[in-house]
């Protein structure tokens, strides 16, 4: 490894370092997995991006295997930014590179994270509305497509990206963006890597026409390839949607064209604390049909944990015992806004306890969040994602509370929820210790468990994230055959020689994650 990283680091502007505790600094991510990489890169151009993803696909070409994991800030859930051969890190990546405000347009890098963009987006009133994790990078959010907070009105990244650049394992870019059937074919005629690239997906399209149409028919999973049925609609091809949910598995995004919106003049919202569960989801059904720009939950648990650990939250007045606080936002004009707020007061009894945002307490909303990081960081235990972002229609989520609090008694845990009641998304996070052999047991089997109480109330745990290591154990065998086939085929075009994060999605299996099970808590703290 050291003649490599020497041998790299003649080849690029950037850094390859093998030594271990840099290894072992990117070995986690926000999953309960390790993987220790061989190589830690660092580049800070596109070249040498290509540079270094050549270089392990010519190995690969002679049967030597450097495995390719791409990494923003490792904020992945299901351990698809962590890998056993050469994590290559974006974080020098982080140029914002042109901004057209009148078009509004802007050009970056993969590594630009939210909330940097956004604090430089507010100064020209412009605005990526995502409501997610401010440190995710903008390449991460393409290639794991999380459903967030403010996806029910904005829709996601999805809807944001006009065009990228990507390396392909060669080490050639390609631009992925919408072309005119016609242009698509013409391009397919090319002799080139793209005009390759195009043929192989246009003869998929053809070929597995029949399982693209069942596919579409399940839009509630982004399991392996799913975007496929985006691919073509109408008179045009796009293969963009196909690096969506991809987790780095098809290539190396170098450079992003992202579409922004104006930003709201008001922002204001409630806080309701709900005891009945009836009460609460007529609550919310109500207000999702005012269409607000974010309607969260948490459970009444997680604010108790944090007051007693010295946490502070005036609105609440008396004993909160078991319920939810649900909090609903608008971003319209301010009349219209007031108007929905003071619609949603209307309908709550009396006596409820619930909080208009104003100048004066909106310390207090802000609180909330400081709320959930210090239960995830509570002392009991490290409380790390294992099957964050579940999806349960709305119809079913009575049904799908019942169904977890029964949970909690068969693992004897405390599983309090939290997420977004119009996605709808939602997370809960035992506190195993991954020290203990039998609790990495009961981790697998609480895996097992939980899915099975998901889909039974209708839902996904793919709809809201991709199944990355983790996720993917259980989804696999979901698959048909043919559509096993579907994905295997897009993977080859992109990837022959399967460099790019080959252990992630179709890649992984369930022995692999139990051996790379964490057996230490990880270090930091937990945000998300």
């Amino acid at each position: 490894m050291s003649r490599l990283s020497e041998y790299l680091n003649r080849h690029i502007v950037g850094n390859v370092f093998d030594r271990p505790s840099i290894c072992n600094t990117y070995s986690t991510d926000g999953s309960i997995l390790t993987y220790t990489p061989k190589l830690v890169a660092i580049p800070e151009t596109q070249d040498d991006i290509r540079r270094l993803l050549r270089f392990a696909n010519q190995l690969a070409a002679r049967d030597l295997r450097l495995p390719i994991t791409m990494r923003g800030t490792g904020l992945d859930k299901t351990g698809a930014s962590i890998g056993p051969g050469m994590i290559v890190s974006t974080e020098k990546l982080n140029h914002i590179e042109e901004i057209d405000v009148r078009g509004r347009l802007i050009r970056l890098q993969p590594g630009v994270k939210l909330g940097e963009l956004n604090r430089a987006l507010r100064l020209n009133g412009l605005w990526l509305p995502i409501g997610y994790d401010n440190n995710a990078t903008i390449g991460g959010l393409i290639s794991n497509n999380p459903i967030d907070d403010y996806n029910y009105k904005y829709n996601g990244i999805f809807s944001y990206v006009e065009r990228v650049e990507v390396a392909l394992p060669s080490g050639d870019l390609v631009q992925l963006a919408a072309l005119p059937q016609r242009a698509a074919e013409s391009r397919a005629k090319e002799d080139s890597v793209e005009g390759v690239l195009y043929r192989k997906i246009l003869q998929l399209l053809d070929d597995y026409a029949d399982t693209i149409l069942d596919r579409s028919m399940r839009p509630f999973d982004a399991e392996g390839y799913a975007n496929i049925v985006r691919v073509k609609e109408g008179h045009m091809l796009n293969l963009l949607p196909l690096v969506f949910a991809a987790q780095g598995t098809l290539g190396a995004i170098t450079d992003i064209i992202l579409r922004l919106e104006p930003l709201p003049s008001v922002f204001q919202r409630m806080m309701v604390s709900f005891h009945d569960l009836k009460t609460a989801q007529r609550f919310m059904n109500y207000a999702r049909d005012l269409k607000p720009y974010m309607l969260k939950i948490i459970d009444l648990d997680i604010i108790e944990t944090a007051i007693k650990n010295g946490k502070k939250l005036d609105f609440v007045t008396r004993k909160l015992g078991k319920g939810i606080l649900v909090m609903v936002g608008f971003d319209f004009h301010r009349h219209k806004t007031k108007r929905c707020l003071e619609r949603l007061s209307e309908l709550l009894p009396d006596n409820a306890q619930q909080l208009v945002e104003t100048v004066d307490n909106c310390n207090d909303f802000e609180e909330i969040e400081s709320f959930l990081v210090n239960y995830l960081n509570d002392s009991e235990g490290e409380r790390t994602a294992i099957l964050d972002g579940a999806f349960v229609p709305n119809m079913n989520f009575t049904d799908f509370v019942q169904g977890v609090k029964t949970l909690e008694q068969t693992i004897g845990k405390r599983l309090p929820i939290y997420g977004s009641f119009a996605s709808p998304s939602y997370s809960l996070r035992p506190d195993f210790d991954l020290a203990d052999f039998g609790d990495r047991q009961e981790a697998v089997d609480f895996m097992q468990m939980y899915a099975e109480l998901v889909v039974s109330c209708q839902g996904s745990i793919t709809a809201n994230y991709p199944e990355g290591r983790t996720r993917a154990i259980i989804q696999l065998a979901t698959l048909s055959v043919t559509e096993r086939q579907l994905y295997a085929g897009i993977k080859a075009a992109f990837d022959p020689l399967n460099i790019m994060n080959p252990g992630v999605k179709l890649g992984a299996s369930a022995e692999d994650v139990v051996r790379h099970l964490r057996t230490r808590e990880k270090g930091g703290i937990i945000t998300a």
